[in-house]
Formats: C-alpha cells, structure tokens, sequence
C-alpha cells in the first residue's frame, strides 16, 4: 500500500474540525486492555465472525472458572463480553486464550478485530456468497499489518452474503453486501456493494455507489483502513481517544476521502464516493429470524438458532453446547449479533435429541418465549450513566410474562438505562428508558415504536420497575384482544390505532 500523509493538507480556508467533538471517547476494551466499569474491569473477547469451534467453547469455559464467574454476556457485535473483574488477566491465561485464537498473538490488532459477518454464511440457502472465506481474508490482512492498531477500538467490518439472516443494517464502519440485480446473477461475476458509516452513533452505514469484485474487496478495505490511520494521525487523536472513520469522513468530505483511498489504492481503478440511491439500503433483519430450526442449503442439515437471555451464557451451557455441536454438528457454535446463537450442521435424525439437550440447560429456541424478546444494558451495576437496574429489571419481566402470557407472535422489548442506548441501537416495539430525577426513586419512560405511550390503559408517564411487568403484560393483552387477526403485528397494530 502507498501512503497519503506528504498529500494532505488539514488545513483549509473555511474549513475546521473541532477534534475534541470528534473523538471517540467511550473507551471499547479488549482482551489485552479492560475498561473500567461501575461493577470492576470489563473486557471483551473478539470473536472474528462470531464463530466459535467447541476447543474453544472448553477454554472459555476454562476461563471463566479461572476468574471466578459465572457466565459471560455475548454482545450486539456477537463478541464476549466478561464484566465485574477484580483484576487483569495473568498472562498464563492470555497466553491459553492466544493459542487457542481467542485473543490475537499481536496486542497491537485485537482491538481491531471486529468483523461481522452474516450467522448463517455458508449455511443459507438464499444467500449470493459465502462470505467466510472473505472475513477470513481481512482478518490475515489485520494480522500483517499492526500499524492498524492505531484505529479505534470500535472499528468493525461486516461481511453479508445477502442471504436472509442479514447483517448490512448493523452499525459497522464498512459493510459489504452481496447483491443482485436479477436472477441470473448467481451465474455471473459476484458483485459486493460497498457501505460506509457516515451518520449519527449507531446509525446503520450507508451505500457509497462503488461496486467490487470479490478480489478487490480486501484491497478496498485496506486502502479505506489506511486512509482512516492517516487520518487518525493528522487530527491527533491520543491513545485512548479516537477519531470514529466517520469524523474523519466528515472533514474531508466524501469525494475528497475516496480520492484519498484512490491514492491508497495505487490508482488501480477509478471511482467517487457518492451518497447513492441506486444501492439498495441496508436490510434490517427480524432479531428472531434465526431461532428454531432452520433448512441449509446443504442437503439433509439443519441449523438450531438458541435463545441466550440477555445474551447471558453460563460456564454450564458453555460446556454444553460445545459438547453438542462436537457431538451432533461440525463442532463449530456461530453468535449473532442479536446476542443468540447458532448450531450449525445438524442431521435430521439428530433433531430432537439436540432440542431435549438444550431445553435441559434451560435454554429455549423458540422467538415467541419472552426471554427472546428482551434486550438490556448493563443498568446501574455496571455503568454508572444508568439510570436503573435494567438486567434485573428486564428478568423480572420476563419471567412475569413467562408465568401469565402465551405470545403468538415475537415482538422486542428492549430497556436502557440512560438515553445512549448501548445495548442495542435499533427501534424496539417497546422500549423502556431509564428516567430518574430522583436516585431514590427509579423509573422508566415507556415508548412504542419510538414515541412515547399515550393508548395504554394505565396512562403512565414514567412507571416504577414494579409497576413494569404489570404494564407490559396489559399492552400485551390489549394488542391480542383487538389486533384484526393473529397475523397483524404489533408495531402495525400500535400504528393503526393512533390512526
């Protein structure tokens, strides 16, 4: 790769970046570099792909007896996340987590190996690419290159074989989406829609007009990964605040910062960034569409989507469900970013033996259960930004609807603590937000698809956690007592009746 730096100038008449604004200053932890948190450090585990083998299922589990927990959380970017420790890692037990790749070997990279890919790559009969192969490409290009350690830790690929278990409308930096323009593209050249993350936090990334051969993929990503580092170095980010690829979108401006990549790219071929609207735009996936079981596109296989509440995965369902995917698949387990996994390669016969297995773990695979429904941040014991205890918060809804109500249809609930929503960025059917004037007194505002509740049949402002579960249940009553049929969903049934 060439470089940039003697070519830019961040100077311009007219033209001023206020870098403190433009700073990342959450700080995203990795395996090597906890965070301080409310509950003790945090940490994360990088899981490239979110795919994991069951060798490494056993070290995990491992671990978290080593360190004195009892289950690990996946995350919404289908990494691990390990809270409330006392103290680092030992380097023994870094140095068992690198071996077995679940940390990288170079400290400068982990940081940076985010990448998210489809949960069902290889395995859905729907989709255009594999796109394994491509994730797995990128992750040696990190692994060569740690000058790239300099990116903010936040920074994430994704990779969609525009299968029908997406990713494109996760908020990455860069995401590629498979597409096709009629259907006699699979018997063509394979084409890769290029997106870049230009909007607000958590704002899913948007079409730039430039489309790319398989081979020229990595190469993109590089030249953009390159040209981000340079930018990073001119606005002076310091070691622990970073600029997000977005700032630095931002004050070059889109047509300049793809001239930047040209030149990273060594002129090999031309193109314009451009806001585009010939692109398809990023497709939201449903959080449950991948739960239960499912056909592959391999003949005679299934894959097995398991519901982990709050994405919590104790040591014992580790443990278990690597045995089983050792046992009854091809020994590998595949996070989603919706905080569930996956079982791939399951045979027919298998089926329900494996089902009996999980549900024995307590785990459910069904997206009707309530306890597929919910997603939570960390709330008040981990994050001092919250304004209640959301976790238990959230498991006390669940079980309350588990008790009293049979749900027909999936819908999501999600709660967070304060307004930065980080547990989940996309709009929920019912969210419930932290809103607490008085410390002494916790409450939640409750919102439907995005607008605070004026129909329900309590008319409550801001509800006390107690009163939470009996609110929610009496939305839930209303909407099955009135929607026009079991089909209606209920964010089209809370659209209707406000009319």
């Amino acid at each position: 790769m060439g470089t940039c730096e003697s070519t830019i100038s961040l100077r311009r008449m007219g033209k001023e970046l206020d870098v403190l604004s433009a700073i990342e200053r959450a700080i995203c932890p990795d395996i090597y570099h906890p965070a301080v948190a409310s509950d003790g450090l945090l940490t994360r585990l990088r899981i490239p792909g979110g795919v994991l083998n069951s060798a490494q299922c056993v070290a995990i589990a491992q671990l978290l007896g080593a360190i004195g927990l009892e289950y690990l959380q996946v995350t919404n970017r289908a990494n691990l996340q390990l809270r409330a420790l006392s103290r680092d890692l030992a380097p023994e037990l870094l140095t068992k987590l690198a071996a077995c790749g679940l940390a990288a070997s170079n400290t400068a990279i982990e940081g940076i190996r985010s990448m998210m890919m489809s949960p069902t790559a290889g395995i859905d009969a729907r989709e255009l690419v594999d796109v394994r192969p491509l994730a797995a490409a990128w992750h040696e290009y990190l692994d060569r290159h740690p000058e790239l350690g300099i990116l903010s830790t936040k920074f994430s690929v994704g990779f969609d074989g525009g299968g029908s278990v997406g990713i494109s409308d996760r908020p990455n930096d860069i995401t590629l989406l498979a597409v096709s323009d009629s259907p006699m593209e699979r018997l063509r050249q394979r084409e890769f829609s290029l997106y870049l993350s230009m909007g607000d936090r958590g704002d899913a990334p948007s079409p730039v007009g430039v489309r790319l051969t398989l081979a020229e993929c990595v190469p993109m990503l590089a030249a953009i990964a390159q040209s981000y580092r340079v930018g990073i170095l001119a606005l002076g980010g310091d070691s622990r605040r970073k600029p997000r690829l977005r700032s630095v979108i931002h004050y070059y401006g889109l047509a300049e910062f793809s001239a930047i990549v040209r030149r990273e790219l060594a002129g090999s071929r031309h193109f314009i960034f451009k806001n585009s609207d010939l692109e398809p735009d990023p497709i939201s996936a449903n959080a449950d569409c991948h739960l239960g079981v499912h056909p592959q596109r391999q003949a005679g296989l299934y894959y097995l989507g398991v519901v982990l509440p709050l994405g919590r995965w104790t040591i014992a369902q580790i443990q278990g469900l690597g045995s089983i995917a050792a046992r009854y698949g091809s020994g590998n387990i595949r996070l989603t970013p919706w905080q569930n996994l996956i079982i791939p390669d399951l045979q027919a016969v298998d089926l329900k033996t494996v089902q009996g297995l999980i549900s024995a773990l307590g785990l459910v695979q069904t997206a009707n259960h309530p306890s597929s429904l919910l997603r939570a941040c960390a709330g008040t014991t981990g994050c001092q930004f919250s304004a209640t205890d959301t976790q238990t918060d959230a498991i006390a809804l669940a079980d309350y609807l588990a008790a009293k109500y049979s749900l027909d249809r999936p819908l999501s609930i999600h709660f967070s603590g304060c307004d930065k929503s980080c547990a989940q960025h996309d709009r929920a059917d019912i969210t419930l937000w932290g809103d607490n004037p008085n410390p002494e007194s916790p409450r939640y505002r409750l919102e439907i698809d995005g607008l605070t509740a004026a129909f329900t049949t309590e008319s409550i402002d801001l509800l006390p956690p107690e009163r939470v579960p009996i609110a929610i249940g009496n939305l839930i009553a209303t909407y099955h007592q009135n929607r026009l049929n079991p089909q209606e969903s209920f964010r089209s049934f809370t659209r209707r009746d406000r009319g």
